[in-house]
């Protein structure tokens, strides 16, 4: 599908200058897992409301000396639009539930700053400003601030479509969970996160950038976001992939996600798909708590099915210890990935690491037009376990650092390599109880280059270190 076809309309709703969203209604698109990108969504723009509110011409202080929690709750309600002038803004933390085509915004191109007030009763999973059971719900062009103590996040619960644009929130109290939490409930309803940025300064163990929870049941698309520093997880957004979850599918199209530690992205559930993402790890932040450094770029959690297209993955030698740039978790039975760069310079760190399964989800992983590069000495570049019938088609594996080995297959039968070429400095191949045809690919190690038309590929062919 075209790119441009996929995206949302974005305008300025003349007259106010606030954020709008193109409308359309979508039809039952959830009767089979899908990496199609939902169209678009059922949000009004900004001069559909029914009724526009200007929060500062009905009281609200832009000083930030009072709250402004009284004219939120008396000014919300069904086909509302409460907006915003540039300013600063005091923000107890409220609960704002069961509205209908209701929103709040920036007026006028400023983006008016919510800074969240010290509350004990805040953080933990408690958050600081919580978007319940919303249908047709916007806010776009305003900043959060939550580095006062006991000061928790945002989280949006959407009952239909959701549209959450253009958002800027940094520092966090290191009592919360995530910055930014967001589910759909309704399994035909979508919701778009759009160029949102998150930017962590604590080194508490548990911060999560975003949280997508298990009961997530609809569409949900991140698109051009940016989440870094976080100590747990970027986008966390494979829960619903659970046994318990609900299944939600995930779309992580463009954006910027650097230094999470756990994983810059994480999905899990089935159809899920990241395009065009970037994923950087090179100054991960420390912990000081129970989470061990993991910088990995993309991991794959749980599930079947999940996409990676037209990504980008770099682990710079100044990274922290990482499993590797893709890595396939236990319960995640197969995945594609596809026309995705890994620049892996972090000695003894795979670029692609699969772990043996330990869920019958079905599917195989296949790796088409990956390019895999770097200075990274020691180790594995690829390292899979016990995965049947995996595919390298069109790959190109080049790593210059000292006594680099290839792809390791462990344990895994009928896998295949096609049309692609290893360019290491030690072993291209080894096959450990495994089994490989390999078809037009060449293999180059100091000693030389090799290519193969056809071989069926036994551990007599390419042996284990301890069969040698």
């Amino acid at each position: 599908m075209d790119p441009e076809r996929r995206r949302l309309l974005i305008a300025i709703a003349s007259g106010l200058g606030i954020g709008s969203i193109g409308v359309a209604v979508l039809g039952d698109k959830r009767s089979e897992p899908t990496t199609e990108t939902p169209e678009s969504v059922d949000v009004p723009n900004a001069d559909e409301f029914g009724t526009v509110v200007d929060a500062v011409e009905v009281g609200a202080d832009p000083d930030g000396k009072e709250p402004i929690n009284g004219i939120l709750e008396e000014f919300a309600g069904d086909d509302t639009l409460i907006s915003f002038p540039e300013g600063t803004y005091r923000l107890q933390p409220i609960t704002l539930s069961d509205y209908s085509r209701f929103g709040i915004a920036g007026l006028g191109g400023g983006k008016p700053m919510f800074v969240a007030e010290s509350d004990n009763s805040a953080g933990g999973n408690n958050y600081h400003f919580h978007a319940k059971n919303v249908d047709s719900f916007l806010i776009d062009s305003v900043a959060f601030d939550f580095s006062g103590d006991s000061t928790g996040g945002v989280r949006i619960t959407a009952d239909g479509d959701a549209v959450v644009s253009n958002i800027r929130s940094s520092d966090q109290d290191n009592n919360q969970i995530s910055m930014f939490r967001v589910v759909v409930t309704d399994a035909l309803a979508t919701a778009v996160i759009e160029d949102i940025r998150l930017d962590n300064h604590t080194s508490d163990s548990w911060q999560t950038g975003i949280f997508v929870g298990k009961e997530h049941a609809g569409d949900l698309v991140f698109r051009d976001c940016e989440v870094q520093s976080c100590t747990d997880n970027g986008l966390y957004a494979s829960a619903p992939g659970l046994p318990d979850g609900e299944g939600g599918i995930v779309h992580v199209e463009g954006g910027t996600y650097r230094n999470n530690n756990v994983a810059n992205v994480r999905l899990g559930s089935d159809g899920s798909v990241a395009r065009g993402v970037t994923s950087i790890s090179d100054s991960p932040p420390l912990s000081d708590g129970e989470v061990s450094a993991n910088a990995r770029g993309f991991r794959l959690r749980s599930g079947h099915g999940q996409l990676i297209e037209d990504c980008r993955v770099w682990i710079t030698d100044n990274s922290r210890f990482t499993h590797g740039g893709i890595v396939f978790h236990e319960t995640n039975g197969g995945a594609t990935v596809r026309n995705t760069q890994i620049d892996i310079n972090r000695d003894e760190t795979p670029a692609i690491r699969l772990f043996r399964p330990s869920t019958d989800n079905p599917e195989t992983p296949t790796f088409e037009n990956v390019e895999i590069t770097g200075g990274a000495a020691n180790g594995r570049t690829v390292l899979l376990s016990d995965r049947d019938e995996t595919v390298f088609r069109n790959c190109s594996l080049t790593q210059s650092g000292e006594n680099r080995n290839g792809i390791y297959f462990q344990d895994s039968a009928d896998c295949r390599i096609v049309d692609s070429i290893i360019d290491v400095t030690n072993r291209p191949l080894i096959l450990d109880n495994s089994t490989v045809r390999i078809e037009n690919t060449m293999l180059v190690t100091p000693d030389g280059a090799e290519e193969i038309g056809t071989l069926d590929a036994t551990d007599e062919d390419f042996p284990s270190e301890s069969a040698q």
